[in-house]
């Protein structure tokens, strides 16, 4: 099983030995660590110059600064082919058998259809102490309906298969709706496959200043967080915006009940039939206090 660890960089020199480490002490070696450098301006550099000398297994190239997410869609699209493909952050810790415990789960599945593995995660403090968190509760959808509405796990813990990126590389990032990769990985790979959820936790999630995506262990200081990015425009109407382009790309191969419910998401502002949809289908609801919130977005065409 060839798999390809893919990370990209950026002003990464206080964690990023302690991770390059991490992923060397896998008990299932990947064949490859390829890492894209996002512009850094501090001695990420000179770590990675430093790792990939002395292991032939880690390789690395520089980029123009694209922000995290349009730097790992890079990767998928330029790294070679493999059987499985792990993303991988670079201020995190891998825990010894992150990669064993993913293939392993993976290789018991149908791999002709796309296959995305994520796992639980420790949440820590900048010194990888753990945080007492909740969090990770709402991480735990696996089916296509959540996942148009819901960013349910983070892509630090993702593995996927070759059909998933397959499936992806039909994606134009310049020519679509893109806001980050994990979330689109998730909605392609739920769409036509299957999402593999382990409730072991396989990394350490370090969360610090400088993180450019991270979260926070208090679940009130999550929703308020979220509420005030909806408030100030940042993501409004993502979620319709990037099913309008996912149908676009994959409307005509998308299963028949999978393109129900992309179409209710990409159309309700202007379809009360997908209004509706959106307000009573069970399938979307989450059973917290984010139910409410997203009714009343709905409500007020904001998803």
């Amino acid at each position: 099983m060839k798999t390809i660890v893919l990370m990209s960089t950026y002003n990464g020199e206080n964690y990023l030995a302690q991770q390059l480490d991490s992923l060397l002490k896998q008990t299932h070696k990947p064949d490859r660590i390829l890492i894209r450098d996002d512009g850094s301006q501090d001695g990420t550099i000179d770590i990675l110059e430093a790792y990939s000398r002395e292991n032939e297994c880690i390789s690395y190239y520089l980029g123009n600064n694209l922000g995290a997410g349009r730097s790992f869609w890079e990767l998928i699209e330029t790294c070679e082919d493999a059987d499985y493909y792990a993303l991988c952050d670079q201020d995190d810790v891998w825990m010894p058998k992150k990669l064993e415990r993913a293939l392993d789960l993976l290789e018991k599945e149908d791999n002709t259809m796309p296959l995305l593995y994520c796992s639980k995660f420790t949440l820590t403090d900048e010194n990888l102490n753990p945080i007492d968190s909740r969090v990770s509760r709402l991480y735990g959808f696996s089916d296509f309906a959540h996942s148009l509405l819901y960013h349910t796990a983070p892509g630090c813990t993702f593995v996927f298969n070759h059909a998933a990126r397959e499936k992806l590389l039909q994606y134009d990032i310049d020519k679509e709706y893109f806001v980050i990769h994990d979330a689109l990985i998730h909605k392609v790979v739920t769409m036509f496959g299957k999402m593999i959820l382990d409730d072991h936790s396989c990394i350490y999630y370090r969360q610090h200043s400088h993180n450019e995506i991270g979260m926070t262990a208090d679940i009130f200081k999550t929703f308020t967080g979220r509420v005030r990015r909806f408030l100030n425009g940042r993501i409004r109407n993502y979620r319709s915006e990037t099913a309008r382009s996912l149908l676009k790309v994959y409307g005509n191969q998308c299963p028949k009940e999978e393109l129900v419910l992309l179409e209710a998401v990409a159309n309700y502002r202007s379809d009360p039939k997908g209004k509706k949809i959106l307000l009573c289908d069970q399938r979307f609801r989450s059973h917290t206090v984010n139910d409410l919130f997203y009714l009343i977005l709905v409500l007020v065409n904001y998803i």
